[in-house]
Parts: C-alpha cells; sequence; structure tokens
C-alpha cells in the first residue's frame, strides 16, 4: 500500500491538452520537494493529444493519470479526490499555472490552520504574457463576475462562498466523512454547492494571497456570455436541491421569472449593443487609444447590464427544461452538455 503524501494536486482537462502542458511546466518549478505532493489528472473524455502531453511529463513530474467517459466537471473532481493519496486536496485546473511557492503556501497555511473544517483559497490573476482586455478586467477587478478579490484580504477567514474550485485545497479525510461534489453538476456551481453542505460541518476558508497562480487563457465578450448562461443554468439546479432562502438569494433565482420578463423582449437588442461597445473598446486599447470616461462609463453599465441578464437567461433555460415532462434523451443540460 502506498504510504500517504502531504499534499495531492487534482487537475481535470478536457480537451484543453497546450493550456495543460503550460500548467505542468509550471508545477516543474515548485519549491517543494517532489516526494511532497503528486499530480492527478483526470481526463474527462478529451480526443486532442492530452495522453500525448501528460506522457511528455512524466519523467518531469509525479504524475498519476485517469482517463474516464466524458461526466462533467463535479464527476471528474471526484474521481481525482478517491484515486489521491494526499492528505491535503488542491483542486487546480487546466488553465491556470503556478508561481513557484504556490503548493509550499497550501501547506505552510494548512498547517497552521491545522483543523479539519479549514480550506484554503489562493489568488489568481492573469498571465503576465495576456494582453487583458477591457472585458478581462472588468469581470475580475470591476464586477467580480469572475473572482471577488478586490472584495478580500489575505488572512481573512471566510464562508462557504469562497470555496471556489481550481483554486482552493482542503482536507482530504473531511470530503470523504463530509461529502463530495455532486455529479449533476457539469459546470457552475459544483463548488458553492459542496461548500454549502460542508458548512452544515464547520467549513471555514482561509485566503492566502501570497499563494498564486495566473490564469493562461483570455477571455471574449461572447465566451464569458456564454459562460454565464451555463452558470445560470447550475445556479437553478442548484437551487432546486436546497429549501433554503439562503440558497435562493445566492442563486439569484427568486426574482429570475420577473426580471426575465422584463428584459427578454429587449435583450437581443441590449447584448448587440454592449457586444458593439466591447468591441470599440477593444479596437481602442489594442492601437492604443485612451478610453475616455464617457466611454469607460456606458461600457461597464452594458457589462453590468448583459452579465447578469446572461445568468437569468441561463436560470429560466434550465427552469423550463426542468418543468418539462422527463423522457429519453431530455435530460437537464446541465447533466448533458459536454463541458
Amino acid at each position: 500500500m502506498h504510504r500517504n503524501i502531504p499534499l495531492s494536486v487534482i487537475i481535470c482537462t478536457y480537451n484543453r491538452s497546450g493550456f495543460l502542458k503550460l500548467v505542468l511546466d509550471s508545477l516543474t518549478r515548485q519549491t517543494v520537494s517532489k516526494n511532497e505532493y503528486e499530480i492527478v489528472i483526470i481526463d474527462d473524455g478529451s480526443s486532442d493529444n492530452t495522453v500525448e502531453v501528460v506522457e511528455l511529463f512524466k519523467p518531469l513530474l509525479p504524475i498519476t493519470y485517469f482517463y474516464q467517459k466524458n461526466s462533467g466537471l463535479a464527476a471528474a473532481k471526484n474521481h481525482g479526490i478517491f484515486a489521491s493519496r494526499g492528505e491535503l486536496l488542491l483542486f487546480l485546473d487546466d488553465d491556470d499555472i503556478t508561481t513557484p511557492t504556490l503548493l509550499e503556501e497550501h501547506i505552510k497555511t494548512h498547517r497552521k490552520y491545522s483543523e479539519q473544517h479549514m480550506a484554503v483559497l489562493h489568488y489568481t490573476n492573469w498571465a503576465d504574457d495576456l494582453v487583458v482586455t477591457p472585458v478581462m478586467h472588468f469581470v475580475s477587478e470591476i464586477g467580480c463576475f469572475l473572482f471577488s478579490y478586490p472584495h478580500i484580504k489575505h488572512g481573512d477567514i471566510l464562508d462557504y462562498t469562497y470555496f471556489w474550485g481550481g483554486r482552493s485545497s482542503c482536507k482530504r479525510s473531511f470530503l470523504i466523512e463530509h461529502g463530495v461534489f455532486n455529479p449533476a453538476f457539469r459546470f457552475g456551481c459544483e463548488d458553492i454547492e459542496l461548500g454549502y453542505r460542508l458548512s452544515k460541518h464547520g467549513l471555514k476558508v482561509v485566503y492566502n494571497g501570497k499563494a498564486v497562480s495566473r490564469m493562461v487563457r483570455a477571455i471574449t465578450f461572447d465566451d464569458f456570455c456564454r459562460r454565464l448562461i451555463r452558470q445560470g443554468r447550475s445556479q437553478y439546479v442548484f437551487s432546486t436541491l436546497h429549501d433554503d432562502p439562503e440558497v435562493h438569494r445566492w442563486t439569484e433565482v427568486t426574482d429570475a421569472a420577473e426580471i426575465w420578463n422584463k428584459i427578454s423582449a429587449i435583450y437581443e437588442v441590449k447584448m448587440s449593443s454592449a457586444r458593439e461597445l466591447d468591441r470599440i473598446a477593444y479596437f481602442k486599447q489594442k492601437y492604443m487609444f485612451v478610453l475616455d470616461d464617457l466611454t469607460r462609463m456606458l461600457l461597464y453599465k452594458a457589462y453590468w447590464w448583459a452579465f447578469r441578464a446572461c445568468k437569468i437567461k441561463g436560470i429560466m433555460e434550465e427552469k423550463e427544461t426542468a418543468t418539462k415532462s422527463p423522457s429519453p434523451g431530455n435530460t437537464p443540460e446541465v447533466m448533458t452538455k459536454d463541458r
């Protein structure tokens, strides 16, 4: 029987071999000994050259690799949990490169906060070689639709809504005893829904701003709109699993129907307008023109409207799907759509 090790890094991946190569390359420069961690890669049904990338790094890193039929992010994470040997589990996205001290900082923080219910959140920003476009700046620093780091500080003790997938670690024994991810979630909400259940057993999240990863995948306006529609669909599913006003507030389902009735008729026009403003801002930045205050104000207002509307649209789409009579081949998108 293999001995336990301090840390397992769980990376779930699906058709992102190019990004995965960058992630694994960054992990070769960690400050902790390779005897202190393992990398567990769950390939969720990729059809690209993911296997070849993994084989390239096996001589350099303590990697174990598992392939599964495409089943979604939550199922892949569960596979990683049960395949891992680490006392601590760090969930790392397949498009986030690591800084050299990332694993060291997670291990150090868990040693300081050794209680079983304590998890650790690290900081993520954009990779240095990415051009941070107006929409990327907005979703991470202004609207905080992607991350909410401007609202927290190093050392804060946070609640379950900060148990963010891809940048959090926790004690493996705590998950094994109290619950793992719900495979109903193929994308979105799988982390917060688990955090909600674990909060009933005392889960708290400590933020270590000195532990850093960097996202290497750029995001466009349309990319993010599609992401938020899927997020909205997952939020609706989350709301149906727990009859709790706190969950209903977080998932934004309570007033979704009323809001959608008000905005559905103008949705396409407003989205087109936001897309055009985003295009103008993008080219102004590209050709090094100053984004004046009026354009920035209109752009941010358009982003706020569009991104909230996309989540509401996703909620209503999933609600409509869920209310249809079940029949073969007609199951909710959250359960069936590839991520």
